[in-house]
């Protein structure tokens, strides 16, 4: 007892030594663990969405209304008999004028300037494989009951690719800031390894083990490490919670994350953070003690 009362006691007795260098450290390992939270937390979402943007992937041709309605029927038939073709819908001028009304239910004004009788005639063509939106394309070119192809997989595409960028920058981001509170804690510990250099010496006179002398700087370290952490995750949680009733909510992503993810996530941060202290005071504090 005697003795986590004196390591204690020189733990927060070492803190106050420098105070400054000891809310920095916090405060880099603060933002870094956030980054690592939310990027983490970030890619897990964007996998749960991939998924859903990829099925909801479809081509859409718009026939030509010139073209005989037999003509449209061997067209779809034509598509469904491609391999890559799941469901190929046919959509009326009535249904698309229906599904547009639908749409802008909530905007009279738009819907008493729009003409729909120049809605077109659709099909709409989801593929198994929504990589092969391309292939279907570039079948249909040149149809003369073809008056125009669109397809949302390139637009899919970019979101993923800047997303993945996003979550790419911010994990870079945040192993440089890891790097940075990395420094500050061993500068801090050892800073106050050298002020307190002669009574580290006359406790080795006396007996001490390196251990004990060791075990105040590793509590310190450990300490200002799960401050820093457990503050970021706090936030991170927060953050989350805020984002599944805001607007990034109703728009094309599903912030759909479970509580078991992010309580795994939070335990294996808090442990990374106990190695990360400890093997940063192993490193402050070798020199003093090998003096």
């Amino acid at each position: 007892m005697k003795k986590l009362n004196y390591v204690l006691k020189n733990t927060f007795i070492n803190m106050r030594r420098n105070p400054l260098l000891v809310v920095a450290t916090m405060l880099a390992v603060l933002v870094s663990s956030f980054l690592v939270f939310t990027t983490l937390s970030a890619r897990a979402i964007v996998e749960n969405n991939t998924s859903r943007w990829q099925n909801g992937v479809h081509v859409v041709i718009f026939l030509d209304d010139r073209v005989t309605s037999t003509a449209h029927k061997q067209l779809q038939d034509t598509l469904e008999n491609y391999p890559e073709v799941r469901m190929v819908e046919y959509f009326t001028k009535s249904e698309a004028s229906d599904e547009f009304k639908l749409l802008f239910k909530d905007q009279p004004e738009l819907l008493q300037e729009v003409d729909f009788d120049i809605l077109p005639t659709s099909l709409r063509i989801n593929l198994n494989d929504p990589a092969d939106y391309q292939l279907i394309i570039e079948r249909m070119e040149g149809n003369p009951a073809v008056k125009e192809i669109r397809a949302s997989g390139e637009a899919i595409e970019r979101l993923l690719s800047l997303t993945n960028t996003l979550v790419l920058s911010a994990t870079i981001f945040a192993v440089l800031i890891a790097f940075a509170a990395f420094i500050l804690i061993i500068n801090t510990l050892r800073l106050t390894a050298y002020a307190r250099k002669k009574e580290i010496k006359i406790m080795r006179t006396i007996g001490a083990s390196s251990t004990y002398i060791r075990l105040p700087f590793i509590f310190e370290a450990i300490f200002e490490s799960l401050i820093g952490t457990s503050i970021a995750v706090g936030l991170g949680w927060g953050f989350i919670q805020y984002s599944k009733t805001s607007f990034i909510a109703e728009s094309i992503f599903d912030i759909a994350i479970s509580d078991s993810y992010l309580i795994n996530l939070t335990l294996i941060l808090l442990f990374s953070t106990i190695v990360f202290g400890f093997f940063a005071s192993f490193v402050g504090i070798r020199k003093v003690l090998n003096d």
